[in-house]
């Protein structure tokens, strides 16, 4: 391998936020292996989450680590003892050597061509923030009340073939981290990383609040950036199959809705207040009462009871704040 300290730094720098990764870890890594990308164009950083697994030493001595260090390609692992995706993120990015940096999350399965066509992407000076195309990869066939429902597992599949302007203003788009690219300096300027106590946290645990995500879009797009949708980026998610348990889906379908009201709340001003409460509980009311129907004509009957009565009752408890 070249001397580094005789070479530009790399042109990008791709961010694995992972937590007890060590089993996922090496199919993101062999992905990256096999980008067409020129040798040396890219560094790796994985972030260990306060893993209790072998994520570290995956990260540092598997198999496709030695062929991108082959490449040119320097793989580093830092840690991050901040439980949450926020502080990962932020702590790949400060530890990352280029000025462009692109989230993996570790069950994202790059296509061979994805880091070369985020480097044409940010070609163009005026994009900032550029979202991936996220396809699903079921490990089994899910049921349709999932199909009808995969947005919430980070996949924008609907968003379709089409490039998306969405413009530089502080408004809320589906900027979703799976495939994030982001140029380094406006996210350090858009994102208070001194101040992780006032953003969302993301996943931590068994809580499943996001946005974010979204919240990374909204301040990047508010600080004056451009944000786009780039859908010739294209990865795969990686879903197995326990995250089709109803229960899963339930914690997740409570996380994401709590999650909208906050970020609703915290930047366009939606109050939730007594009469939002209110209004909640009649819908409650209402789809309790119709569980009976539900279960006489509702295709997966069983699954579809349990998500619309997790939606309501996620609406009635209203944003994420102290009971968090």
């Amino acid at each position: 391998m070249r001397d580094r300290r005789q070479n530009s730094p790399p042109r990008a720098s791709v961010v694995i936020p992972t937590f007890n990764g060590a089993e996922r870890l090496p199919r993101v890594l062999a992905a990256l292996a096999e980008q067409t990308a020129e040798d040396g164009s890219f560094e790796v950083v994985v972030v260990d989450n306060a893993s209790t697994d072998a994520t570290a030493a995956v990260a540092q001595q598997d198999a496709s680590v030695q062929r991108l260090r082959g490449r040119d390609v320097e793989v580093r692992v830092v840690a991050e003892p901040r439980h949450g995706t926020t502080p990962a993120r932020i702590r790949g990015v400060l530890e990352s050597s280029s000025e462009l940096v692109c989230f993996l999350d570790d069950d994202n399965i790059p296509e061979p061509e994805y880091v070369a066509t985020g480097l044409l992407v940010f070609d163009d000076p005026s994009v900032a923030l550029a979202v991936s195309r996220v396809l699903p990869r079921w490990e089994i066939a899910p049921p349709p009340s999932i199909i009808r429902r995969q947005h919430l597992y980070a996949v924008n599949d609907y968003l379709g073939d089409s490039f998306a302007d969405w413009g530089a203003e502080g408004t809320i788009v589906p900027t979703i981290t799976a495939g994030m690219w982001v140029r380094r300096h406006a996210f350090l300027e858009a994102i208070p990383c001194d101040r992780i106590d006032l953003l969302l946290a993301g996943r931590v645990g068994r809580q499943l609040f996001c946005g974010e995500d979204i919240e990374i879009g909204l301040l990047i797009g508010k600080a004056g950036y451009r944000r786009v949708y780039a859908p010739a980026l294209r990865i795969a998610h990686e879903i197995p199959r326990r995250r089709l348990e109803t229960a899963y889906v339930v914690r997740l379908i409570e996380g994401i809705v709590r999650s909208e009201l906050t970020l609703r709340e915290k930047y366009e001003g939606a109050r939730f207040g007594l009469r939002d409460r209110m209004s909640a509980l009649m819908n409650l009311s209402v789809a309790l009462c119709g569980i009976p129907f539900m279960a006489l004509f509702k295709r997966d009957a069983r699954r579809e009871i349990a998500f619309i009565m997790a939606a309501r009752r996620a609406h009635f408890r209203g944003p994420i704040r102290s009971d968090a």
